[in-house]
């Protein structure tokens, strides 16, 4: 069995409050490239981002029509608004259940950590712990505030681990709004580019999005375009993190599959490469990757 994984910030309704204004263009965009990457790339998991439940009603027939279950997390805790939904192929996945982490800090702010979806997996019925995150971006708060969140994620990936043993199955996926080289991803949260760090060290995470930062040539590279960044445009701001068990893990563990890291490519300029209209409609892209049994 095999597990393809995308993550996208589809970008109509950040988790702010705001004026409503008429999303049908964006919804209708958004639900056009949605079906086309799942058909495409065979999804089998999708998280999606900065969508909220007036989109829910669109997001679910697209799931249906997609023949996946559609699963709308979008939400409040207090003041923070929680802006993410998930289609995910019921016959590889179970549902099991899902809770909101938040932080609450010393001020009294709340901050949005994620949500922690639990699966199971429907071939060898071990659970699956999947964290959505989309953390607070450059223009709300501070790098400290983000390395806070990290803080706080990891401490709860640290209690499953200590609960359950290193062979947890644990995914984080999400729009970090930091790169992986971070003191929040790298040094608060634990995620390592080494593989052979993971290993040694079981409660590391992996982290494969590294891949992202460069292409050797023009660096017209990433996940997030700032069109106005003053030296630099582009950043790895989405990523997915893999507990050890997707390397090391026993037999019954899902494995990660080092060759199917992808990202949709939207290059603009000298690059050349995917559409147009996507390039100028979002400033976030799709990354994907994909999980297996070795038998």
């Amino acid at each position: 069995m095999e597990l393809n994984l995308c993550w996208w910030n589809i970008g109509i309704s950040p988790p702010v409050k705001s004026e409503k204004k008429d999303k049908t263009e964006a919804i209708n965009l958004a639900k056009h490239y949605i079906k086309k990457i799942s058909q495409e790339k065979s999804v089998d998991f999708f998280g999606i981002c900065e969508i909220s439940d007036d989109e829910a009603i669109d997001f679910k027939d697209l799931a249906d029509k997609l023949h996946l279950e559609y699963l709308d997390l979008s939400g409040t805790v207090g003041r923070v608004i929680i802006d993410i939904s998930i289609m995910y192929e019921a016959s590889k996945l179970e549902f099991i259940s899902h809770k909101y982490i938040t932080k609450i800090q010393p001020d009294d702010r709340t901050l949005r950590v994620g949500v922690r979806t639990v699966f199971k997996d429907i071939k060898t019925d071990n659970l699956l712990s999947i964290f959505l995150s989309h953390w607070p971006s450059v223009l709300s708060a501070t790098e400290k505030t983000r390395e806070d969140v990290a803080e706080a994620l990891r401490n709860n990936i640290t209690k499953i681990m200590d609960d359950h043993g290193s062979d947890s199955q644990i995914i984080c996926m999400g729009d970090y709004n930091t790169n992986p080289y971070s003191v929040a991803i790298s040094d608060k949260l634990y995620a390592t580019r080494d593989y052979h760090q993971i290993q040694k060290k079981r409660k590391l995470l992996f982290n494969p999005f590294w891949y992202l930062l460069s292409d050797k040539k023009t660096n017209n590279i990433g996940t997030y375009h700032y069109k106005s960044g003053s030296a630099n445009r582009w950043h790895v701001f989405d990523q997915m993190l893999f507990s050890s068990s997707f390397l090391f893990g026993g037999d019954k563990c899902l494995r990660l599959d080092m060759n199917s890291l992808d990202f949709h490519r939207v290059m603009s300029e000298d690059n050349l490469c995917l559409d147009q209209r996507f390039f100028k409609s979002f400033d976030h892209y799709p990354i994907f990757c994909r999980i297996h049994h070795d038998h």
